[in-house]
């Protein structure tokens, strides 16, 4: 398979696209992926296809999570990692962390498994595989069954950095 690079105008266009989904997604409630569509295609950015988003959010490591009002909406989990403007730090999200001899379970308030999910990702530790949020829960695989005690002490460590 041939690599090609993108031409330098496709580069400027695509780092507009990013730019401009990135402030939109910080100002607006968005619900739907077709309403962060739509309000690109009022800023310019008429022929943004469903996929675009789908990867401009993706690139930006948006996530879903509940609104003050209880509504999901879109949101940039890297603002809400940042301890300066965040009403919430990690700590107040999390409920508690426990583990058996599989796996560790981390209980958050509502909506913010993703946020914990992703500060694990950020700071990727060797003990852990992986981690896969729900609403409210964030499920955390060891990288070896046999190491679940010392993923369970990574997890806590991560979690007392971001305080």
């Amino acid at each position: 398979m041939v690599k090609t690079h993108p031409h330098p105008a496709e580069q400027e266009t695509d780092t507009a696209q990013l730019d401009a989904c990135r402030r939109i997604v910080g100002q607006h409630c968005f619900s739907t992926q077709e309403e962060i569509r739509t309000e690109l295609a009022q800023q310019g950015f008429a022929d943004i296809s469903q996929s675009t988003i789908s990867r401009l959010l993706r690139r930006l490591g948006v996530a879903k999570a509940q609104n003050a009002s209880g509504k999901k909406v879109y949101t940039l989990v890297e603002d809400q990692l940042e301890p300066a403007g965040c009403r919430r730090s990690v700590h107040d999200m999390v409920r508690s962390v426990d583990h058996n001899r599989q796996l560790v379970l981390i209980h958050t308030t509502p909506g913010a498994a993703t946020v914990v999910a992703r500060l694990l990702d950020r700071h990727a530790n060797p003990e852990i595989l992986g981690a896969v949020a729900g609403n409210d829960v964030v499920l955390v695989a060891p990288r070896h069954v046999s190491r679940t005690r010392q993923a369970h002490e990574a997890v806590l460590r991560t979690l007392a950095q971001a305080r």
